[in-house]
């Protein structure tokens, strides 16, 4: 018994990873943002996989001597996360703002959270916790947005 084209494709599609199916929808749908949502509903994937697809695209592209055709980054967090799909200087400078924006976030909900609560119960660490959040919130994230902004003035199309 002969296969037909259509099993032939579905045999090598479950051949594929999870970052080239995701190469092959961009490919075939050429679009420049997305979200795991729209992803999932256009191959009638449940959200999790959609979110797996990406997340296996984005360790393809971060791979030395990545086979990845296209470029992706996020703006937003979690489940409101828009991806984009880009390799211009825009794509660049928002790549750093989301750089910042995740260190503020994880230093503002998590670092100073944990510090904050070890000073709760030892006292004697209350003067260095309110120290080390201030050095990191103050301190290193201003260096950061410094490092993020430096090249701000360069052309867009790049």
């Amino acid at each position: 018994m002969a296969l037909s084209d259509e099993r032939i494709r579905q045999l090598l599609e479950m051949q594929m990873s999870r970052w080239e199916r995701l190469e092959k929808w961009l490919s075939k749908h050429q679009i420049k943002r997305f979200t795991a949502e729209q992803l999932a509903d256009s191959l009638g994937e449940p959200v999790s996989e959609a979110s797996a697809m990406i997340q296996s695209y984005l360790g393809a592209q971060r791979r030395e001597g990545s086979a990845a055709v296209y470029h992706l980054r996020r703006e937003g967090r979690t489940r409101a996360a828009s991806w984009y799909v880009g390799d211009r200087m825009a794509d660049v400078r928002a790549t750093g703002g989301t750089l910042l924006k995740d260190m503020t976030t994880k230093a503002k909900h998590a670092y100073a959270l944990d510090l904050k609560h070890i000073a709760a119960r030892n006292p004697r660490a209350r003067p260095y916790v309110e120290a080390k959040i201030e050095a990191v919130l103050a301190g290193a994230l201003v260096v950061l947005q410094q490092a993020v902004d430096f090249y701000g003035d360069e052309e867009d199309e790049d």
